[in-house]
């Protein structure tokens, strides 16, 4: 992996290249399946890496700035309100694997330090300007000769402009609770967030519960304010910050969610709507109603296909809150005897309803709804990768086929010799009597040599009408013609309806005819998928190749070449209008919004199957 990684990052060397030509350090323990992977997680670790420094950073600057409120008066105690930046904080921040740890230690600064941001960039502005302002200084001496000289006259900078930006207010519930002075009480609880967190981690009681002496009322009496008057309020507004800082507490938020995700179940039911629209034919019909199915056991498109029926107000799906613990079974109620003093004083147990309160409230009404809405995005981001997995299967395939070989080695004429190439003759139609079939001549380059129109094709040889007859018995005899004359190698018809089959038949009995008759040789004669041509005819390369050709023709065309060579066939379509994108390749790819990472997986595809042939 990590010559691989020095090839794409330093060498900028492309994932088809490596596998193919510099297989020997990287085979067998990388596909270039495991390449594009290992490419991919690249670019997504290089952007949390940036994201990652950019806190680093942050958190360097927050460092500083309190180190300088601190040394202004030497003799005075840190503030109540005030959590020093550790070291043990930046050394969590580098250890960041993912974009979640990530983004929890991005709300942990936010929730202790981000009222005192604004100031600290104040103040690294200011640091800034005086060093600039030394700097100027620096330089005018040296311009002036009088280096070392007192007298040189002030550099006066210009004032710095005022801030376009207008600072967050920091208004909300815990900021309030903050500045009432409720955080000294809230440190009082018995455990700091972090302690709680690493006895969940360990899941069992590392750090042991400090006991206040005094009842939980008594203490709240010295915490009454304007905004808190009365000792039960200032008691509430403690247990909501000690609840906020578990909630925001990072370890806390990595345990919760490890457990999360590996355990949450799913229920789904039906609206109204949905029992009378959800029969055997839609795709949710068999996830109809479930209770308490593990979110582990969702698999492939199924999260995918759930979300679109709620989102057409079809189902209601709802992830439970309630988590299996290992030893009860409530998760929940295991994190509670974790912040619990085992003690059977009147005191003591006020205090362990509060703790017990606290721990509920932070994951079941603050945590929990965040980890929901993770849960979704995990699980919706896994059916999509699935479903464009399956579509670059079904591409990879299509263009996975050879082109086609006959060998008429019996055969001494030159006309048959297949050394250049294949000409190849197609047939395309739709199932209506009153529309022209036609064929068409391929020559060995891909150009249309000739073609032909069949208006009265899908008409029955054996029908009752007499007329019907004659025009069909005309048309096949057209077609004996073109294939006597042009010689095809081999002939295919596009597989539009059942009617396919009995042109396959009729051209299989003219060829049989020829064979008698004429000395032919038995050219074969095969029914194909015509998706690709129609999107073909339908697109804007297709009309600008053959500007003066109807639809039909077109396809005709598309038909023969992709029996040439399917995947210069389909390559062709890879256009800036990302018209590959027309073709069907999944049931559930409409939904999709990420169409260009699709675009971008086919043409992988195209790589890999161009470069085995150089």
């Amino acid at each position: 992996i990590k010559k691989a990684l020095d090839f794409m990052r330093n060498q900028h060397l492309e994932v088809p290249f490596i596998a193919f030509y510099r297989k020997e350090y990287v085979q067998p323990e990388l596909t270039i399946n495991d390449l594009w992977r290992v490419y991919k997680l690249d670019a997504k670790w290089c952007q949390l890496r940036s994201r990652k420094l950019t806190l680093i950073s942050l958190f360097e600057k927050m460092r500083d700035y309190q180190a300088e409120q601190l040394m202004k008066d030497l003799g005075a105690t840190i503030p109540d309100g005030m959590r020093i930046v550790r070291d043990e904080d930046i050394d969590r921040l580098r250890a960041v694997q993912t974009t979640e740890e990530l983004k929890d230690v991005h709300l942990h600064f936010l929730l202790y330090y981000g009222h005192e941001v604004p100031a600290m960039q104040e103040a690294v502005r200011a640091k800034e300007r005086k060093v600039e302002m030394e700097a100027r200084r620096a330089r005018r001496r040296e311009e002036q000769g009088e280096e070392g000289d007192d007298d040189v006259e002030e550099v006066e900078l210009p004032p710095p402009p005022p801030d376009t930006i207008k600072q967050a207010v920091r208004s909300g519930p815990y900021a309030m609770c903050r500045k009432a002075g409720i955080d000294a009480f809230a440190k009082r609880f018995g455990l700091t967030p972090d302690q709680f967190g690493e006895n969940l981690r360990d899941n069992y009681q590392r750090h042991e519960v400090e006991q206040e002496s005094v009842a939980p009322l008594e203490l709240a009496k010295e915490y009454v304010s304007s905004k808190f008057v009365t000792p039960e309020d200032a008691l509430r507004a403690a247990k909501y910050m000690v609840a906020m800082q578990i909630a925001r507490d990072p370890l806390v938020r990595i345990c919760v969610r490890e457990t999360f995700f590996e355990r949450a179940k799913i229920d789904i039911l039906p609206t109204k709507k949905g029992l009378k629209e959800i029969d055997e034919n839609h795709p949710c019909y068999s996830m109809k109603y479930i209770k308490g199915k593990p979110v582990r056991d969702l698999t492939g498109d199924m999260f995918l296909k759930l979300t679109i029926a709620e989102n057409d107000r079809l189902i209601t799906m709802t992830i439970s809150d309630h988590i299996d613990g290992i030893t009860t079974s409530s998760y929940l109620e295991e994190a509670k005897q974790l912040y619990y003093r085992d003690e059977f004083s009147k005191n003591v147990q006020d205090w362990n309803l509060l703790r017990v309160d606290c721990v509920e409230t932070a994951l079941r009404k603050m945590l929990l709804p965040d980890l929901k809405k993770e849960l979704r995005m995990h699980l919706l981001e896994e059916a999509k990768e699935s479903v464009m997995k399956a579509c670059c299967h079904k591409l990879y395939n299509w263009i996975k086929v050879a082109p086609l070989s006959v060998d008429f080695a019996d055969e001494d004429d030159e006309e048959w010799d297949n050394s250049k190439g294949l000409r190849m003759m197609a047939i395309a139609y739709v199932p209506d009597y009153s529309q022209a079939a036609f064929a068409c001549l391929i020559a060995p380059d891909g150009e249309c040599t000739d073609h032909l129109r069949l208006p009265h094709l899908l008409k029955r040889k054996n029908s009752f009408r007499e007329d019907e007859k004659i025009l069909k018995e005309a048309d096949l005899l057209a077609l004996r013609n073109f294939i006597l004359t042009k010689k095809p190698h081999a002939v295919v018809i596009g597989g539009e309806s059942r009617d396919a089959m009995m042109v396959s038949a009729d051209i299989k009995d003219i060829v049989n005819t020829l064979v008698e008759d004429e000395q032919f040789p038995q050219i074969p004669c095969e029914i194909m998928d015509n998706e690709l041509a129609k999107v073909y005819a339908n697109s804007i390369k297709g009309e600008n190749d053959f500007r003066d050709y109807p639809m039909l023709l077109r396809q005709a065309i598309s038909l023969a070449r992709r029996m040439q060579d399917p995947l210069v066939e389909f390559s062709q379509l890879c256009t800036s209008d990302e018209e590959i994108m027309c073709l069907r390749y999944h049931p559930m790819q409409d939904p999709l919004v990420e169409f260009s990472q699709l675009c971008t997986s086919d043409e992988e595809i195209m790589c890999l199957r161009y470069h085995p042939m150089q």
